[in-house]
């Protein structure tokens, strides 16, 4: 018996609910920074930060649902099938889990300046701010993307 093998499902779903509310946030995170601050447009400023907490937040719940199912996946999806018919599915995965690390850290930054930087003010770290964002968002696509390309692979 695997650890949480019994709720692997369950895991993988909370998975992906939480990474959809991630994408979301943090796509909404960035149509506020370049629709709305770089065009001098400051009044959603509460609602870009809650954007910025609810993602750092559910992004740390993507990692914690992931790693609860991984013993699962690592046996019975990792071992048995990628590792003998798909090496490169298994190189992919660990591709995504580096950048999702990455990421991670990235995001401690993020929410961190965000607590202290007033994009109205600091017009002067708009650009690095913008750029942190546009990383993440980034990494948090192609994650889920290939998250998801990964999960298909077995129900081919």
């Amino acid at each position: 018996m695997i650890f949480l093998e019994n709720l692997s499902k369950l895991l993988l779903f909370l998975h992906l609910i939480s990474t959809i509310v991630l994408i979301g946030s943090i796509s909404l995170n960035l149509i506020i920074i370049l629709a709305g601050y770089w065009r001098g447009k400051f009044f959603k400023k509460n609602l870009e930060k809650l954007c910025v907490k609810t993602s750092f937040w559910t992004y740390a719940i993507v990692c914690i649902f992931g790693a609860l199912a991984y013993p699962t996946f690592r046996v019975r999806i990792r071992y048995e099938y990628f590792d003998k018919t798909l090496p490169w599915a298994t190189g992919l995965f660990e591709v995504k889990e580096h950048w999702s690390t990455i990421g991670f850290t990235l995001f401690m930054a993020y929410y961190f300046l965000r607590e202290k930087f007033d994009p109205e003010i600091e017009k002067e770290n708009l650009f690095f701010y913008t750029l942190m964002c546009c990383i993440l968002f980034i990494i948090i696509w192609y994650s889920a993307s290939i998250g998801y390309y990964l999960t298909t692979l077995k129900g081919i």
